[in-house]
């Protein structure tokens, strides 16, 4: 996939407001809230390699019910046109599982064979970021949109 992936705390009148989106409006969305102050998280183009590092398969093959998939491209795919980018959601209420299987893993451990160590340097440090930004969006009680574009 190789874009830019951002994951933005919404609250529950914007998400159910987004539900109902195409593509377009939801980035147009999403840059809104941002530039009106929503928290975000900018994992750039790292949010593949990362989910390669944690589950061992591609992003662009999410495994469903795996909380360390769902860490990195969310639970909810949004349904809208493939050239309109990628956004899914998590919801406040699935954080809390997905916070405790991130908790478990030791990064260290991880096969990242061929991996040079800057780039699992990145990586381990945009996952701790990706960790304390659910966090916030748990205690907050928000949601989380993921976008891709």
């Amino acid at each position: 996939m190789g874009m830019l992936g951002q994951y933005v705390m919404v609250d529950e009148d914007t998400l159910e407001r987004m539900m109902e989106m195409d593509g377009s409006e939801l980035m147009d969305t999403l840059e809104k809230l941002i530039e009106s102050g929503s928290e975000y998280y900018d994992i750039d183009k790292l949010w593949e390699e990362l989910h390669l590092a944690l589950t061992g398969v591609s992003a662009s093959e999410p495994i469903e019910g795996d909380p360390l998939s769902e860490a990195v491209v969310g639970v909810h795919v949004f349904e809208v046109e493939e050239e309109d980018g990628f956004f899914a959601c998590t919801e406040q209420d699935e954080l809390e599982d997905i916070i405790a299987a991130m908790q478990q893993v030791d990064f260290d451990q991880l096969k990242t064979d061929g991996v040079a160590e800057e780039l699992r340097a990145a990586l381990k440090g945009e996952f701790a970021g990706l960790l304390d930004f659910y966090g916030k969006a748990l205690a907050g009680g928000k949601h989380v949109i993921f976008s891709v574009a």
